[in-house]
Formats: structure tokens, C-alpha cells, sequence
């Protein structure tokens, strides 16, 4: 079993799809979040997928490393089948990528990089679960109530959802909403 995140002592490797062609994604994040008033601001989690995690104080070894993969990656296809409720410290409601070739392929070489100089912070790499979070209670102004997640879960989970998109970049974040402090570092690919 793979464990939570630790937001204080890490950082996150995350995957940044083409915004155009997740319109319906972000449509049902809008709405769910307008209408449980989530969100400050008018600001919704950026729609990712985190590839890694890494601990804070090996920040410049991971950029060499994306750095260095970044330059080798032609395109990296992402698809998306269905909605799932994932339950780790709190529910999350997210829709499940498929594990493509190349995201595969980016994916346990980014990991394997990492792994090898003892920076990731990901044990169970083979337990990863790709996915983009749509609702999460995590950084919520308004947490959504349990019951009424267990039911957007009930009610959305295993939805065919039929996205088709591609990586534009590789982003090492902090954990948090705010888009002028989220972003430390930027790979285009």
C-alpha cells in the first residue's frame, strides 16, 4: 500500500495535459465546486497527474533528472475511461487514467531515476494509481460533507468518461492551490 503524502516534507512530480480537450472534466469540477462553494477565489485544482513524489531537500536532483528525460520525450498520450472514487486519508473524486505506453514508459524511468539516487519517496511504485482529481476535501475552503462526497462517489464512480489528450509539460510542485506558489520548476516536452 502506497502511503499518504506528507505536504510538509514533499514535493510533487506532476504530468500537465492539454487544457482544451478536458472541457467536460472541467466543467463538472466548476460545477461541483460552485455549488458547495469549495474553492477561494474562483481558483479549482489544476487538472495533473502526479507522477512522482520527492522529499523537499531534493529539489535540484529531480529537475537534472526531468531535465534530462524531458529532452528525450517525444508525446505522451493520456486517456481517460471513467470516473472512480479513490479513498485514501479522505475521499477524492477523480477520473482514472489509463496506463498508456508512453506514460508508462515516462513514468518508471522518471521513477526508476529517482529511485536511484533515493529521492523518491513512492515505495509501491507498481501500486500507482494515475489519475487527475477532480473534488478533493483536502484543500477545500468548504469541505464538501461526507455524505454528500459518498453520494457524488455513488453516484459518478465507474461513469464512462472518454478523454483523449496529450502531456504538454513536466511540473514539480508544492502542495497547495496557489497558482503563484504551486509551480517550482517547468519541463516543456
Amino acid at each position: 500500500m502506497i502511503k499518504p503524502a506528507v505536504l510538509e516534507e514533499e514535493l510533487f512530480i506532476v504530468l500537465i495535459p492539454e487544457r482544451k480537450d478536458l472541457n467536460p472534466a472541467l466543467k463538472l469540477q466548476k460545477d461541483i465546486s460552485e455549488q458547495y462553494n469549495l474553492y477561494e477565489g474562483g481558483i479549482y485544482p489544476q487538472l495533473h497527474i502526479t507522477l512522482d513524489r520527492i522529499n523537499k531537500d531534493a529539489l535540484n536532483s529531480a529537475k537534472n533528472i526531468i531535465r534530462d528525460i524531458s529532452k528525450k520525450i517525444d508525446e505522451i498520450d493520456i486517456r481517460i475511461n471513467n470516473f472512480k472514487c479513490l479513498q485514501i486519508k479522505e475521499k477524492f473524486l477523480v477520473l482514472q487514467v489509463n496506463k498508456t505506453e508512453s506514460l508508462l514508459n515516462l513514468s518508471n524511468k522518471l521513477h526508476n531515476r529517482l529511485t536511484e539516487l533515493g529521492i523518491s519517496t513512492i515505495d509501491n511504485y507498481n501500486e500507482w494509481e494515475f489519475h487527475m482529481s477532480l473534488i478533493s476535501n483536502q484543500f477545500a475552503k468548504n469541505k464538501i460533507p461526507e455524505k454528500d462526497l459518498s453520494e457524488l462517489c455513488l453516484t459518478l464512480d465507474g461513469i464512462p468518461q472518454n478523454i483523449s489528450t496529450k502531456a504538454k509539460e513536466i511540473q514539480i510542485w508544492r502542495p497547495t492551490l496557489d497558482p503563484e506558489k504551486k509551480c517550482i520548476a517547468s519541463f516543456k516536452l
